[in-house]
Protein backbone atom coordinates (compact mmCIF):
# COMPACT_ATOMS: atom_id res chain seq x y z
CA UNK A 1 0.00 0.00 0.00
CA UNK A 2 2.58 2.20 0.94
CA UNK A 3 5.55 0.69 -0.69
CA UNK A 4 6.89 1.62 -4.01
CA UNK A 5 6.54 -0.09 -7.30
CA UNK A 6 9.56 -1.22 -9.81
CA UNK A 7 9.79 0.84 -13.21
CA UNK A 8 7.10 -1.20 -15.94
CA UNK A 9 8.72 -3.81 -18.02
CA UNK A 10 6.78 -3.58 -21.59
CA UNK A 11 6.83 -0.05 -23.17
CA UNK A 12 3.79 1.37 -23.55
CA UNK A 13 2.27 0.29 -20.85
CA UNK A 14 -0.15 2.85 -18.83
CA UNK A 15 -0.54 2.45 -14.75
CA UNK A 16 -2.87 4.79 -13.26
CA UNK A 17 -3.90 4.20 -9.39
CA UNK A 18 -6.01 6.61 -7.71
CA UNK A 19 -5.85 6.93 -4.04
CA UNK A 20 -7.74 8.35 -1.51
CA UNK A 21 -6.32 8.40 2.10
CA UNK A 22 -7.60 10.13 5.51
CA UNK A 23 -5.85 11.26 8.25
CA UNK A 24 -6.86 11.46 12.01
CA UNK A 25 -4.26 13.04 13.99
CA UNK A 26 -3.72 10.71 17.22
CA UNK A 27 -1.23 12.80 19.31
CA UNK A 28 2.62 13.61 18.82
CA UNK A 29 6.05 11.42 19.46
CA UNK A 30 8.33 13.27 21.61
CA UNK A 31 11.57 13.41 21.45
CA UNK A 32 11.81 10.43 23.76
CA UNK A 33 9.26 8.23 21.65
CA UNK A 34 6.24 9.11 24.51
CA UNK A 35 2.83 9.84 22.61
CA UNK A 36 1.84 13.49 23.86
CA UNK A 37 -2.00 14.48 23.69
CA UNK A 38 -2.05 17.71 20.48
CA UNK A 39 -5.05 19.01 18.51
CA UNK A 40 -4.60 19.01 14.84
CA UNK A 41 -6.43 19.19 11.43
CA UNK A 42 -7.91 16.40 9.76
CA UNK A 43 -7.46 16.05 6.46
CA UNK A 44 -8.28 13.83 3.22
CA UNK A 45 -6.04 12.97 0.43
CA UNK A 46 -6.55 12.07 -2.77
CA UNK A 47 -3.99 11.33 -5.14
CA UNK A 48 -2.59 9.64 -8.10
CA UNK A 49 0.09 7.49 -9.39
CA UNK A 50 0.57 7.59 -12.94
CA UNK A 51 2.98 5.49 -15.06
CA UNK A 52 4.37 4.66 -18.37
CA UNK A 53 6.87 2.82 -19.74
CA UNK A 54 8.73 4.72 -22.06
CA UNK A 55 11.16 1.65 -23.11
CA UNK A 56 11.18 -1.91 -21.55
CA UNK A 57 13.51 -0.31 -19.08
CA UNK A 58 12.46 3.10 -18.57
CA UNK A 59 9.20 4.54 -17.22
CA UNK A 60 8.33 8.03 -16.20
CA UNK A 61 6.05 8.50 -13.21
CA UNK A 62 3.98 11.51 -11.54
CA UNK A 63 1.88 11.74 -8.45
CA UNK A 64 -0.98 14.39 -8.58
CA UNK A 65 -2.10 15.35 -5.12
CA UNK A 66 -5.14 17.05 -3.74
CA UNK A 67 -5.72 17.81 -0.32
CA UNK A 68 -8.54 19.28 2.24
CA UNK A 69 -8.17 20.01 5.40
CA UNK A 70 -10.72 21.05 8.49
CA UNK A 71 -10.83 21.38 12.32
CA UNK A 72 -8.67 22.33 14.93
CA UNK A 73 -10.50 25.64 15.90
CA UNK A 74 -9.94 27.12 12.35
CA UNK A 75 -11.65 27.17 8.97
CA UNK A 76 -11.02 24.48 6.53
CA UNK A 77 -8.43 24.98 4.02
CA UNK A 78 -10.06 24.20 0.82
CA UNK A 79 -9.19 21.50 -1.86
CA UNK A 80 -5.59 22.10 -2.30
CA UNK A 81 -2.96 21.04 -5.04
CA UNK A 82 0.28 19.52 -3.03
CA UNK A 83 4.26 19.70 -4.45
CA UNK A 84 4.17 17.94 -7.54
CA UNK A 85 6.81 15.30 -8.20
CA UNK A 86 8.12 13.48 -11.73
CA UNK A 87 10.43 10.82 -11.48
CA UNK A 88 12.11 8.26 -13.82
CA UNK A 89 12.25 4.57 -12.95
CA UNK A 90 14.86 2.43 -14.81
CA UNK A 91 14.74 -1.01 -14.27
CA UNK A 92 18.70 -1.93 -13.94
CA UNK A 93 18.20 -6.03 -13.15
CA UNK A 94 15.10 -7.70 -14.70
CA UNK A 95 13.36 -10.11 -12.37
CA UNK A 96 13.39 -13.59 -13.33
CA UNK A 97 10.90 -15.97 -10.96
CA UNK A 98 11.99 -19.15 -11.68
CA UNK A 99 15.79 -18.73 -10.78
CA UNK A 100 14.48 -16.44 -7.82
CA UNK A 101 15.97 -13.69 -9.18
CA UNK A 102 14.80 -9.93 -7.96
CA UNK A 103 14.09 -7.17 -9.86
CA UNK A 104 16.22 -3.93 -9.22
CA UNK A 105 14.62 -0.45 -9.75
CA UNK A 106 16.04 2.92 -9.77
CA UNK A 107 14.56 6.34 -8.71
CA UNK A 108 15.45 9.58 -10.48
CA UNK A 109 13.67 12.93 -10.21
CA UNK A 110 12.61 15.66 -8.74
CA UNK A 111 9.87 17.37 -6.61
CA UNK A 112 8.47 20.92 -7.71
CA UNK A 113 6.99 23.80 -5.52
CA UNK A 114 3.55 23.86 -6.49
CA UNK A 115 1.81 23.89 -3.07
CA UNK A 116 0.71 26.67 -1.38
CA UNK A 117 3.45 27.95 1.07
CA UNK A 118 3.93 31.44 1.94
CA UNK A 119 1.42 34.59 2.29
CA UNK A 120 -1.27 32.26 4.12
CA UNK A 121 -4.28 33.23 5.40
CA UNK A 122 -3.71 30.79 7.91
CA UNK A 123 -1.03 27.93 8.80
CA UNK A 124 -3.26 24.77 7.97
CA UNK A 125 -3.80 26.54 4.55
CA UNK A 126 0.08 25.20 4.01
CA UNK A 127 0.80 22.22 1.66
CA UNK A 128 4.01 22.80 -0.13
CA UNK A 129 7.65 23.38 1.11
CA UNK A 130 8.04 26.35 -1.63
CA UNK A 131 11.91 24.85 -2.90
CA UNK A 132 12.45 22.13 -5.52
CA UNK A 133 13.66 18.33 -4.13
CA UNK A 134 15.77 16.28 -5.90
CA UNK A 135 14.19 12.81 -5.35
CA UNK A 136 16.64 9.45 -5.59
CA UNK A 137 16.23 6.01 -4.46
CA UNK A 138 15.83 2.37 -5.25
CA UNK A 139 13.71 -0.90 -5.17
CA UNK A 140 14.22 -4.36 -5.08
CA UNK A 141 11.19 -6.84 -5.89
CA UNK A 142 11.16 -10.54 -5.75
CA UNK A 143 8.45 -13.27 -6.13
CA UNK A 144 8.61 -16.66 -4.28
CA UNK A 145 6.15 -19.67 -3.75
CA UNK A 146 5.25 -20.18 -0.23
CA UNK A 147 2.69 -23.33 0.49
CA UNK A 148 1.85 -23.48 -2.84
CA UNK A 149 0.85 -19.45 -2.90
CA UNK A 150 2.92 -16.55 -4.92
CA UNK A 151 4.66 -14.74 -2.22
CA UNK A 152 5.74 -11.18 -3.06
CA UNK A 153 8.61 -9.26 -1.49
CA UNK A 154 9.65 -5.48 -1.75
CA UNK A 155 12.42 -3.68 0.23
CA UNK A 156 12.86 -0.01 -0.56
CA UNK A 157 14.72 3.14 0.07
CA UNK A 158 14.16 7.00 -1.00
CA UNK A 159 15.37 10.14 -0.09
CA UNK A 160 14.31 13.96 -1.07
CA UNK A 161 16.89 16.41 -0.93
CA UNK A 162 16.36 20.22 -1.29
CA UNK A 163 18.26 22.01 -3.94
CA UNK A 164 16.48 25.74 -3.53
CA UNK A 165 15.63 27.80 -0.97
CA UNK A 166 12.07 29.22 0.11
CA UNK A 167 11.16 32.42 0.31
CA UNK A 168 8.84 33.58 3.00
CA UNK A 169 6.05 35.90 3.74
CA UNK A 170 3.94 36.86 6.92
CA UNK A 171 2.44 33.43 7.63
CA UNK A 172 3.73 30.42 6.34
CA UNK A 173 4.09 26.39 6.34
CA UNK A 174 6.75 26.63 8.63
CA UNK A 175 5.33 28.25 11.31
CA UNK A 176 5.80 31.82 11.24
CA UNK A 177 3.37 34.87 11.22
CA UNK A 178 2.38 37.77 10.05
CA UNK A 179 4.79 40.22 9.44
CA UNK A 180 7.72 37.91 9.11
CA UNK A 181 10.31 37.89 6.07
CA UNK A 182 12.83 35.36 5.24
CA UNK A 183 13.68 32.10 3.99
CA UNK A 184 13.55 28.65 4.87
CA UNK A 185 15.88 25.93 4.04
CA UNK A 186 14.15 22.49 4.00
CA UNK A 187 16.00 19.37 5.53
CA UNK A 188 16.52 16.18 3.36
CA UNK A 189 13.58 13.52 3.60
CA UNK A 190 12.59 10.29 3.01
CA UNK A 191 11.45 6.67 3.92
CA UNK A 192 12.69 2.90 3.53
CA UNK A 193 11.02 -0.08 4.19
CA UNK A 194 9.93 -3.78 3.08
CA UNK A 195 6.41 -5.09 2.21
CA UNK A 196 5.32 -8.84 2.19
CA UNK A 197 2.37 -9.70 -0.16
CA UNK A 198 0.90 -13.03 0.15
CA UNK A 199 -2.10 -14.63 -2.41
CA UNK A 200 -4.80 -16.52 -0.50
CA UNK A 201 -6.25 -17.06 -3.66
CA UNK A 202 -6.15 -15.61 -7.65
CA UNK A 203 -8.14 -12.87 -6.43
CA UNK A 204 -7.48 -11.96 -2.77
CA UNK A 205 -4.32 -10.94 -1.53
CA UNK A 206 -3.35 -9.97 1.93
CA UNK A 207 -0.27 -7.47 2.26
CA UNK A 208 1.64 -5.89 5.12
CA UNK A 209 4.37 -2.92 4.66
CA UNK A 210 6.40 -2.10 7.52
CA UNK A 211 8.99 1.08 7.21
CA UNK A 212 10.09 4.38 8.47
CA UNK A 213 10.18 7.66 7.65
CA UNK A 214 12.71 10.46 8.35
CA UNK A 215 13.38 14.47 8.43
CA UNK A 216 16.52 16.42 8.73
CA UNK A 217 16.69 19.97 10.27
CA UNK A 218 15.29 22.81 8.77
CA UNK A 219 16.61 25.93 9.00
CA UNK A 220 14.90 29.13 9.18
CA UNK A 221 16.28 32.46 9.17
CA UNK A 222 14.30 35.97 8.41
CA UNK A 223 12.91 38.37 11.33
CA UNK A 224 9.55 40.17 11.90
CA UNK A 225 8.90 43.81 10.82
CA UNK A 226 7.69 45.63 12.74
CA UNK A 227 9.45 44.05 16.02
CA UNK A 228 12.48 44.29 13.83
CA UNK A 229 12.66 40.63 16.31
CA UNK A 230 15.67 38.60 14.37
CA UNK A 231 14.38 34.39 13.93
CA UNK A 232 17.31 31.58 13.10
CA UNK A 233 15.89 28.47 13.92
CA UNK A 234 17.31 24.86 13.12
CA UNK A 235 14.55 21.89 14.04
CA UNK A 236 14.95 18.34 15.40
CA UNK A 237 15.47 15.76 13.17
CA UNK A 238 12.32 13.21 13.30
CA UNK A 239 11.03 10.20 12.39
CA UNK A 240 8.61 7.55 12.71
CA UNK A 241 7.84 3.67 12.44
CA UNK A 242 4.67 2.38 10.97
CA UNK A 243 2.77 -0.71 9.72
CA UNK A 244 0.24 -0.63 7.17
CA UNK A 245 -1.74 -3.89 6.88
CA UNK A 246 -4.36 -3.75 3.84
CA UNK A 247 -6.27 -6.50 1.53
CA UNK A 248 -6.61 -6.78 -2.11
CA UNK A 249 -8.97 -7.94 -4.51
CA UNK A 250 -8.33 -8.54 -8.66
CA UNK A 251 -11.34 -8.93 -10.36
CA UNK A 252 -8.98 -9.64 -13.81
CA UNK A 253 -5.01 -9.17 -14.09
CA UNK A 254 -5.18 -5.27 -15.00
CA UNK A 255 -7.50 -4.23 -12.14
CA UNK A 256 -7.65 -4.62 -8.70
CA UNK A 257 -8.87 -3.15 -5.54
CA UNK A 258 -6.79 -2.55 -2.33
CA UNK A 259 -7.82 -0.82 1.01
CA UNK A 260 -6.47 -1.00 4.51
CA UNK A 261 -4.89 1.82 7.59
CA UNK A 262 -1.30 2.86 8.59
CA UNK A 263 -0.58 3.22 11.85
CA UNK A 264 2.19 4.38 13.29
CA UNK A 265 3.68 2.48 16.15
CA UNK A 266 6.91 4.26 17.37
CA UNK A 267 8.93 7.93 16.23
CA UNK A 268 10.49 10.96 17.92
CA UNK A 269 9.48 14.77 17.08
CA UNK A 270 6.99 13.40 14.69
CA UNK A 271 3.38 13.57 13.99
CA UNK A 272 0.77 10.60 15.01
CA UNK A 273 -2.15 10.10 12.82
CA UNK A 274 -3.90 6.93 11.94
CA UNK A 275 -4.83 6.49 8.35
CA UNK A 276 -7.18 4.58 6.22
CA UNK A 277 -6.85 4.15 2.53
CA UNK A 278 -8.38 2.69 -0.44
CA UNK A 279 -7.16 2.80 -3.96
CA UNK A 280 -7.79 0.91 -7.59
CA UNK A 281 -4.93 -0.05 -9.33
CA UNK A 282 -5.56 -0.16 -12.96
CA UNK A 283 -3.25 -1.21 -16.14
CA UNK A 284 -3.53 -0.67 -20.01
Amino acid sequence: MFSPSPAETKAGVLAVEPYFQGAVPSGRFDALGEVRPVTAQKSVSQYTLIKYGLTDRLSIYSLPTFSYGWGNGQSSTGVKFNDFPIELHYNILTARPAQYRPSVTAYLGFIAPTGDYTGLSQSQDGVGQGAWFLRFGFQSQSVYRVMGHAARLRVWAVGRQAVTTAHLRDTTSYGTSTGFSGTAHPGAFGNEGASFEYGLTKRWVMSLDLYGTWAGSTELVGKYRKAMQAVHTQSSWSGSYNLGPAMEYNWSPDMGFIGGVIVPFTGHNASRAIMPEVAVNMVF
